[in-house]
């Protein structure tokens, strides 16, 4: 009894340490990107904050459809091949994960430049939106490799390596060159670009040193069937991707085309905001998922499910505080911005009630993701991506930033529930 205490003991004490790296990975990004969204918007005005965030969320946007789901599949395949020993299985998924991905973000940005002036012209009705756009297409390829190396890092349990990658360096660097003057849109734009460049380096360097890892054996009880295919992983996942990304997008592109500019950056400013619980959630979820993977492919239901409940308890004691001061103090928030900002304070507080659900019900979409059911996880992004798209073209033309904030909190909550509602029902054990 007292070894396996002991054992539970240092399993939980393993588990909420990386889960502290990884917060702690998180942490520089919330200074960076807050620092860079609230000096950023406050240097730029409402109205070229407003090019820059709907150039943030073109960028994120195309980067995702770069990568295809193949970055998370890769994840998936290794983690799951070197639990059981499998390294050349888990070599072949990286090289091929990145070349597919490397091609992809090329002809992204090839894309970027050819179809910015018809996107402007036609879709946002604004043609200063084509000069923007051009100068985001800088940033496409460095964003989509630098996403794709922070997952192959987790993909060897290297989570908060990975989150700093992704989402912790390129965020300081570049609230860094806004404080050394770059302080206009093109020049925020160009530190925008070096700056993710600078993060995939760093994370190409850090993966290179963990290249032995690739060859390991298998082990002798390695279970005999072999994975499906890299494709065939990714497939599923890049609807996933391309959807939820979608989801995120959708309310600003939409507001851009019915809205001015500065109701775009003051909304843009109160979605990032909000999606500071999506940040505590997806840093847990990631620190987790290539064990959600592992545990799954070794058949250890026992351990998975005290995994998955450890994840649950953990975003809710960090995130529950983060969405009290959004829904009970969003002006104060937004006044920490810039004057004027103050008038998205109740699209903040709508959306932090969406997030209050996705922080009690957190990170089952990793769990389905990793573990095989990444179809099923595509038919409920599908679903979300109709309700948000329908509350969208319903509120937004009348009522503008509080129609988007509305559509936003529904999908997240519908996310969280729908993920949830299908755990409980495809793996029991897991819950």
């Amino acid at each position: 009894m007292t070894t396996i205490s002991l054992r539970n003991f240092r399993s939980l004490a393993a588990t909420y340490g990386a889960y502290v790296g990884s917060m702690s990975s998180r942490g520089l990004e919330l200074v960076g990107k807050l620092g860079l969204y609230m000096f950023g918007a406050r240097a730029l005005g409402l109205h070229d904050s407003g090019y820059f965030f709907l150039c943030l969320t073109w960028i994120g946007l195309i980067s995702t459809v770069a990568r295809g789901g193949f970055d998370k599949a890769v994840l998936r395949h290794m983690a799951a091949e070197l639990a059981v020993g499998r390294g050349q299985e888990a070599r072949r998924a990286l090289l091929t994960g990145s070349a597919i991905v490397t091609a992809g973000g090329t002809l992204a940005t090839l894309l970027t430049v050819a179809l910015a002036e018809p996107l402007a012209v036609y879709l946002f009705h604004d043609p200063q939106v084509a000069h923007a756009l051009r100068l985001s297409a800088y940033a496409i390829l460095p964003q989509t490799l630098c996403i794709f190396v922070g997952y192959a890092l987790v993909g060897f349990h290297r989570g908060a390596a990975g989150q700093l990658v992704q989402n912790g360096i390129w965020p300081v660097l570049t609230l860094g060159a806004l404080f050394a003057g770059a302080n206009t849109l093109d020049s925020l734009l160009y530190a925008l670009a070096a700056s993710l460049l600078a993060a995939t380096v760093l994370g190409l360097v850090m993966l290179v040193s963990d290249r032995h890892r690739l060859l390991a054996t298998p082990s002798p009880d390695a279970p005999a069937d072999a994975l499906p295919a890299l494709w065939r992983t990714a497939m599923p996942l890049s609807v996933v991707e391309v959807v939820q990304i979608f989801l995120n997008s959708l309310p600003v592109l939409l507001l851009a085309v019915f809205g001015q500019p500065s109701a775009v950056g003051a909304f843009s400013v109160a979605n990032r905001i909000s999606m500071l619980i999506w940040v505590v959630a997806n840093s847990i979820g990631t620190v987790a998922a290539p064990s959600f993977a592992a545990r799954h492919r070794q058949g250890q239901w026992d351990e998975l499910r005290a995994l998955n409940r450890r994840v649950r308890l953990a975003v809710a004691l960090f995130g529950t505080p983060v969405v009290a001061v959004m829904v009970f103090f969003p002006k104060s928030i937004l006044n920490l911005v810039a004057p004027g900002f103050e008038v998205a304070a109740p699209a903040l507080m709508v959306m932090g009630l969406g997030q209050l659900v996705n922080c009690l019900l957190p990170c089952q979409d990793f769990m389905l993701s990793m573990t095989g059911y990444g179809s099923v996880h595509r038919w409920l992004n599908i679903a979300q991506l109709v309700v948000c798209s329908a509350l969208c073209a319903a509120l937004i033309p009348f009522f503008g930033m509080m129609g988007a904030a509305i559509a936003t909190a529904v999908f997240i909550a519908q996310g969280a529930i729908g993920t949830t509602l299908a755990v409980r029902h495809l793996m029991p054990k897991a819950l």
